[in-house]
């Protein structure tokens, strides 16, 4: 049977991740991922595709807030008090809605940090998003509530790829381990604890990827996506790695708990 063994959560899109040993799980994704956003100053979304600093920027969790954390630059607290919670016309690809302002000192710790203006933005306790790839509410995340990938699979990528690529790289909410190589292509509906998840559909993979997850340098050489290129494209092109889940229900998340599979899917077929 398959174990649920590592959760992470990413308080700020595309800052690095904060390991768990439990979690809660909301309709929208785990409390607290991906809550917070950097955005241009106006509105348009800034992730560590193009700002490399921004994966080197640790948020973690405190009472009162999010502590961030940089090499380069003093700690600051962002009190969720201080926050000022103006709306804020903002977009996740094609999904346009209205995220919250926070607080100026954390705005001008970014625009220092990546050596121009920003804004961190928050969703609040209640996500504003609608995301339409997903069909359902979903905070700062790409697309989809959340995303599990087993542990075989990243292993039978590295069987493949010339380079030792980590978990991290990819950024699952979920890690399982106990299973096949790419087993969670073929789930429909499983169980973990107390909650139920819908797997919507693979996630496709872009350069993001190719990004070192603690350095936010590039490997070189296109790696994963060149491997994974060979053997997990699909018929439109999309590479593929992981899979988008949706939570059917809410409820507490423990490492160590089984996972059951509950229904099946057929998988795609890759080129």
């Amino acid at each position: 049977m398959a174990v649920l063994s590592h959760i992470h959560l990413y308080p700020i899109k595309s800052t690095q991740g904060v390991e768990v040993n439990q979690a809660w799980v909301e309709l929208h994704g785990l409390s607290f991922d991906r809550r917070f956003m950097l955005a241009d100053s106006k509105g348009r979304m800034l992730t560590g595709r193009a700002m490399p600093k921004l994966i080197q920027v640790s948020a973690l969790l405190h009472g009162e807030g999010l502590m961030l954390c940089h090499p380069d630059m003093p700690s600051l607290l962002v009190k969720y008090a201080d926050c000022t919670m103006v709306p804020v016309a903002t977009q996740v690809w094609k999904d346009q809605f209205e995220g919250f302002a926070t607080t100026e000192p954390a705005n001008q710790w970014f625009s220092q940090l990546l050596g121009r203006q920003c804004q961190l933005l928050y969703c609040g306790n209640h996500t504003p998003r609608f995301s339409e790839k997903a069909g359902v509410d979903v905070s700062f995340a790409d697309g989809f509530p959340l995303l599990l990938i087993s542990r075989a699979s990243l292993e039978e990528l590295n069987r493949r790829s010339p380079i030792a690529h980590k978990m991290a790289q990819f950024r699952p909410n979920l890690v399982v381990e106990d299973t096949l190589p790419f087993a969670e292509d073929g789930w429909d509906r499983i169980r973990i604890g107390e909650v139920e998840f819908k797997l919507d559909c693979p996630c496709s993979r872009c350069i993001f990827t190719t990004r070192d997850a603690k350095t936010g340098e590039f490997l070189g050489d296109q790696e994963p996506l060149k491997t994974l290129g060979q053997f997990r494209k699909d018929p439109s092109g999309k590479i593929n790695f992981g899979m988008n889940l949706i939570p059917l229900n809410e409820g507490r998340l423990e490492v160590g708990m089984p996972l059951e599979i509950l229904a099946g899917r057929e998988a795609e077929v890759y080129l």
